[in-house]
């Protein structure tokens, strides 16, 4: 159909042209007399000047067509696409689609179990807005719709029809331009307070298709532009209906998380000390009875200082602790964790980066009156693996870090501005084993096993990124013989953003 129109368009544009083209062609043997004449007088023969004048006009003819057909068609500059996503002062929007195909091996670590491997694909479509009617508030929307195709295994084989979700809805309110605070009310993200430990998924049993809160967060910047102050207030419910209710909800996705959530949280934030960032967190929450077996009730205090300091160009030091008291499940909650690493940037034209780490995250001893077992919070997203977003042999929660002890070791290179791989590797330790009793677990064990972890990306272009992902987890002696079985995770990405 493209090659017709095209025909049918220069058709269009050479009809007047070779209408002309003929006209001058009668005229020419129309009027050779008086050429041939004026041709004669010039000592040229009067039929080589009708000849002559014919190839003259046919051959501009061809001339404009070749070159109104050789224009080339406008390009999707980036200021094109800001325009189209910006039309209006007051307008904004733009969409996203994700396509990935994953493969997962084992992940509850073992092979016998009744089709122990998953393969799908799953695309996510993303369309958002903001409507700014003045400058001091504006409105941000962000709807989801996610289909899912399931390879294996064979009982839920096929396509798997998602559900219209907004998981944005936030008014913003802010001052004149430059102005020191803002305040957000509604369904939001917490990506940019930059707490990835422990603040950044706010439904962990949905896995990627969302990380929402439902919150206030006020944010004011103090006069000295050294300090910053976020102060968040939530109420997060377990049910994906329970303020925004889906459109043709499914009922497998009901629960977004475990239970309900009441909450608030403090964050400092300071960079007046030379090449030192200061921050402390001072956090609450509160977990009602959920309906879920692996819901949890209680009260927990988290207290949370961080520091990071650049030593100079290359070395960079970043630690955090944190500290929780409080009642979980009827019972005192005493836990602790910490995380650190340096980094070491080589600064070279290919971008070498190598980091070094160690995070510790208490675990629950059993049998006494105190729950030592450290609360990830809201840090219940792949940030340590792929593979454990599935696995759920220790808690039966997706994502639940706690009781380990593990250093870390990474390295990353960027050879080309549009590729870049990482690797790293962390063997990983309980230093509890609350599990003994059960037969997913040793007695005496306490060798979780070695986390493996690979990834190649590569951004075609601007708004197209794609990456292929490999993993694999070899769990050791503090899961039973049945429970070694090696664990693979394998990701093919393409995202496409507008």
């Amino acid at each position: 159909m493209v090659v017709v129109e095209e025909v049918r368009m220069v058709s269009i544009v050479k009809t007047p042209r070779l209408v002309v083209a003929l006209f001058l062609v009668l005229t020419a043997f129309n009027s050779h007399q008086l050429y041939a004449s004026q041709a004669v007088g010039n000592g040229e023969p009067a039929q080589q000047v009708e000849v002559s004048e014919v190839k003259k006009a046919l051959q501009a003819e061809a001339s404009s067509v070749d070159k109104s057909a050789s224009q080339p068609a406008p390009k999707l500059s980036e200021q094109w696409i800001e325009k189209t996503k910006n039309p209006v002062s007051w307008f904004r929007w733009g969409a996203d689609l994700r396509a990935r195909e994953e493969y997962i091996a084992n992940p509850q670590f073992n092979s016998s179990l009744a089709e122990p491997e998953t393969h799908h694909q799953r695309y996510r479509f993303r369309v958002w807005t903001d409507i700014q009617p003045v400058d001091q508030l504006s409105l941000h929307v962000r709807g989801l719709y996610v289909l899912r195709n399931f390879i294996d295994p064979s009982p839920v084989r096929g396509i798997d029809s998602g559900e219209i979700l907004l998981d944005n809805l936030y008014l913003k309110f802010s001052g004149m331009q430059d102005s020191p605070y803002e305040l957000r009310l509604g369904r939001q993200e917490f990506v940019d307070m930059g707490v990835p430990w422990l603040i950044m998924d706010g439904t962990s049993r949905d896995g990627s298709r969302t990380c929402f809160f439902d919150a206030a967060r006020f944010m004011y910047r103090f006069a000295d532009d050294e300090t910053t102050l976020d102060a968040v207030y939530l109420y997060q419910s377990d049910r994906s209906d329970a303020w925004l209710p889906p459109i043709d909800m499914q009922e497998s996705r009901k629960y977004l998380s475990e239970e309900d959530i009441q909450g608030g949280m403090i964050l400092l934030r300071n960079k007046s000390l030379k090449n030192t960032t200061l921050e402390s967190l001072f956090l609450y929450k509160h977990e009602y009875h959920g309906d879920l077996a692996s819901s949890d009730y209680g009260d927990n205090f988290t207290i949370r200082p961080k520091v990071v300091y650049q030593f100079d160009d290359n070395w960079n030091l970043s630690t955090e602790l944190a500290a929780q008291v409080g009642r979980r499940n009827g019972r005192d909650l005493l836990a602790a964790g910490s995380l650190s690493q340096l980094t070491y940037d080589f600064k070279d034209a290919l971008k070498n980066r190598l980091w070094l780490g160690f995070e510790y995250l208490s675990g629950d001893r059993g049998g006494n009156g105190t729950d030592n077992g450290f609360d990830i919070l809201w840090g219940r997203y792949p940030r340590v693996s792929e593979t454990l977003a599935y696995t759920r042999v220790d808690s039966g929660k997706a994502c639940d870090y706690s009781n380990m002890v593990s250093p870390f070791v990474g390295y990353s290179i960027k050879p080309l501005d549009q590729l870049g791989f990482q690797a790293s590797y962390r063997p990983m330790f309980a230093p509890a084993n609350p599990m003994a009793v059960s037969a997913t677990h040793t007695e005496s064990g306490s060798f979780k096993g070695h986390l493996v972890y690979s990834k190649l990306e590569y951004d075609i272009k601007p708004h197209i990124k794609t990456h292929m992902l490999f993993e694999t987890i070899l769990p050791g002696n503090y899961y039973a013989e049945a429970y070694r079985s090696a664990a693979y995770f394998f990701r093919a990405e393409v995202w496409f953003t507008w």
